[in-house]
């Protein structure tokens, strides 16, 4: 394609990817027969979250692929968080396969779980007992009352917004991008450092059909 000769033109060291599993099947088969070569694959979300689709397409061939994607709180170590959250965690991808018979619990699970959580324990009280209500200002204010330290919820992020009046209003300054590397045939976390599950491979081995020689 047009794509992979731009970048074989351009000998891009790094190619970070968007894309459902089609788009990233299309790229990397083309990338293959074109000898298209990189130190790293980066991808971001979407389909690179599905290690079991991407695996039973091309195998091995994806081992030590990066993605940046809120991380499925069952990958973490329990010990780099807070007491308790290793058990709040194993009840949650408990009860999700019990519901959905699935063997693979998403990213999704856990976004939805955790910020659900958040919003119970720390923000809804809060908004009650301080600020006498659940109406949208009392919950505001609650909600900028939040502070959660890095480690604190179970997916490692912690949870303090930006004030009123400051360039990033209502955005969660403890809230941090994972990179997660593909090791075989399960996911680990590479950084932020406080959550690693173990250390990067970088670059790409030589055994990788799309290492650079």
């Amino acid at each position: 394609s047009s794509l992979v000769t731009k970048l074989k033109r351009a000998g891009a060291d790094v190619v970070s990817q968007v894309g459902y599993n089609p788009d990233i099947t299309l790229f990397l088969r083309q990338a293959r027969e074109s000898g298209l070569r990189f130190k790293m694959l980066v991808g971001n979300g979407a389909g690179y979250s599905q290690l079991d689709k991407l695996r039973a397409t091309f195998g091995k061939d994806i081992d030590n692929f990066c993605n940046i994607d809120p991380v499925p709180a069952q990958l973490l170590n329990p010990a780099s968080l807070a007491p308790g959250l290793g058990d709040l965690t194993k009840i949650m991808v408990e009860r999700y396969k019990s519901k959905t018979n699935a063997t693979d619990v998403p990213p999704h699970c856990s976004m939805g779980f955790n910020q659900t959580w958040i919003l119970l324990n720390n923000v809804l009280p809060v908004a009650k007992e301080k600020y006498g209500g659940f109406d949208a200002e009392a919950v505001r204010k609650a909600a900028l009352d939040v502070d959660i330290p890095a480690g604190g919820t179970i997916q490692g992020y912690g949870v303090k917004f930006y004030r009123p009046g400051t360039q990033l209003s209502g955005q969660n300054e403890r809230s941090t991008p994972v990179v997660m590397q593909n090791a075989g045939e399960h996911i680990s976390v590479v950084w932020p450092s406080n959550i690693k599950t173990q250390e990067p491979v970088l670059p790409l081995p030589s055994s990788s059909i799309y290492a650079m020689r």
